[in-house]
């Protein structure tokens, strides 16, 4: 008897998503429970480090940490280092780095803006000055204000925007699969 086995024909936002609240509650360990607003951010930051192309001048040596750093109030407790603790990006070992000020910002690959500094966005950006930083927001206005990457909360799902052209300014490759996630802001 022939057994046929077929690939998985789920589109890959579906799979994506299953991906992410999967690592999300397979890290949480004990009873199964949907995961909170800022794990599926956090799992999703974790993904963006994996389909977003550095250049290669960002990194100082191959063995340079990936670094992920938090601005602002921190809304994710310990569900950041949950998912990206132990994990690798391109063979380089992510770090999470929580900063006050922009200016502590050397090394970040990475910068999520929290929504305490929805106000501060433009500036944050400004002091930041750096190529090669994924820049990612949560407010109303964050990719309107020059992040790359802005949380949008849609009927209590987790979803977010793109701004292209603000990643071809910073020299990041975004991938096509990302993309097809994605509202594309255009200016």
């Amino acid at each position: 008897m022939a057994i046929l086995i077929r690939k998985w024909e789920m589109p890959l936002g579906a799979r994506l998503s299953f991906a992410i609240v999967l690592t999300v509650r397979l890290l949480a360990g004990g009873p199964i429970r949907p995961p909170d607003e800022y794990q599926v951010k956090a799992a999703f930051l974790y993904n963006f480090a994996k389909f977003v192309e550095w250049p290669p001048e960002a990194f100082q040596n191959p063995l340079e940490s990936f670094v992920v750093c938090v601005l602002g109030e921190d809304p994710f407790g310990r569900a950041l280092e949950d998912v990206v603790g132990g994990k690798m990006v391109e063979g380089r070992a992510l770090a999470v780095r929580r900063i006050s000020d922009p200016l502590q910002g050397q090394g970040c690959r990475m910068l999520f803006v929290s929504s305490s500094e929805r106000k501060r966005v433009l500036p944050v950006l400004i002091a930041m000055n750096e190529r090669g930083v994924l820049t990612v927001g949560e407010s109303d206005s964050a990719t309107s204000d020059g992040t790359i990457i802005n949380f949008i909360l849609e009927a209590g799902k987790v979803r977010f925007s793109i701004d292209a052209a603000a990643a071809d300014r910073g020299k990041l490759r975004i991938s096509s699969r990302l993309l097809s996630l994605a509202v594309i802001v255009k200016k």
